[in-house]
């Protein structure tokens, strides 16, 4: 009887040893295309644009300001004041942030690979409450303040396709290549005209943004109030991050 039950249980480990090796087989195979894929992904990316993320707009304005310190002569142990400039930055986020975009979609194929891009046609506003001298409460005239700009990251800028102009209180002002901050890596910037800080001072902007991508499309909600809508013909969109949408349909 042991002899019995040794023969079926040898049986049922061969079997299984059997079926296994098909299944690795399947799942190697699995694997490797899923590598395929992957690679193809990545190099219809790099020749059109990869996924991209917004983050911003931020107000930045570059200051020096006048640092008085008092010395001893070790000589004659008199005092005496010396008088630096040391430089910074001011950092602003918007009040209210809100983008509207229409976000339309095609596909890129190689063989039986298919890689999906986007076209997002986006309309971008909000403004800035900067509040009385820069919100710089003692010392405000020790301060000299440098020609401020406006800031937007964009991962991937080869993926703008349109003139970026940007609409400051009814002003029209040409965006310029880079961010101008580590944080944000690579965007656009676009230098504004003087600010004095001795009033409070409300900044609307608005600009319009054509951005191509592949795989993903995110947002940095940048405002004391963000609001986004999204229109898109994506046939099987997710959402990730800290915020799911309020509604969608």
């Amino acid at each position: 009887m042991n002899r019995t039950l040794a023969i079926k249980l040898g049986t049922i480990a061969l079997l299984m040893v059997l079926l296994m090796l098909p299944l690795s087989m399947i799942d190697g195979l699995i694997n490797e295309r899923q590598a395929q894929r992957e690679q193809v992904v990545r190099e219809i990316a790099r020749s059109s644009s990869y996924s991209q993320t917004i983050t911003g707009p931020l107000l930045v304005v570059p200051y020096h300001k006048k640092v008085r310190e008092w010395k001893v002569d070790p000589k004659t142990q008199e005092r005496f004041l010396v008088e630096n400039e040391v430089g910074g930055r001011l950092y602003f986020l918007p009040e209210i942030f809100e983008l509207a975009g229409d976000v339309k979609t095609e596909l890129r194929a190689r063989g039986i690979y298919e890689a999906r891009l986007y076209h997002a046609d986006s309309q971008i506003k909000g403004h800035f409450e900067l509040p009385m001298q820069l919100g710089i409460g003692e010392g405000f005239a020790d301060y000299r303040f440098e020609t401020p700009f406006f800031a937007v990251g964009i991962s991937d800028i080869r993926g703008i396709s349109n003139a970026l102009k940007l609409r400051l209180n009814g002003e029209v002002i040409n965006f310029q290549p880079g961010s101008q901050l580590a944080l944000l890596g690579s965007g656009v910037h676009a230098p504004l005209p003087v600010i004095t800080g001795k009033k409070p001072e409300r900044l609307e902007f608005s600009f319009d943004l054509k951005l191509q991508g592949t795989g993903q499309f995110d947002i940095t909600p940048v405002g004391r109030e963000s609001q986004v809508m999204l229109r898109s013909d994506w046939p099987h969109p997710s959402f990730v991050g800290e915020y799911l949408p309020v509604a969608h349909e």
